[in-house]
């Protein structure tokens, strides 16, 4: 199987006094001109509202870091996962 997607991650919390910090891995994937994120299996991730988590490119703007940055504001609540 192949994926469908391209991969990013972001520091969430950085690491200090022992402690590891957070990253938080980001799929999206390039529809035109739409960054999309993505789930583990492509399919298009959707925010509180149900509304998709996707940006328009401007000419000259990095997928990646577009990518990145909506991953940072769309972390999921972790709670209880750790």
């Amino acid at each position: 199987m192949t994926k469908n997607f391209e991969t990013v991650f972001v520091t969430i919390v950085n690491p200090r006094n022992g402690d590891c910090g957070v990253v938080e891995e980001g799929r999206y994937r390039i529809e035109g001109d739409l960054i999309v994120l993505v789930d583990i299996h492509g399919n298009k991730r959707r925010d509180a509202k149900g509304r998709l988590i996707q940006k328009r490119l401007v000419p000259g703007e990095s997928p990646r870091k577009v990518a990145a940055r909506l991953t940072r504001e769309h972390v999921p609540n972790r709670r209880g996962d750790f």
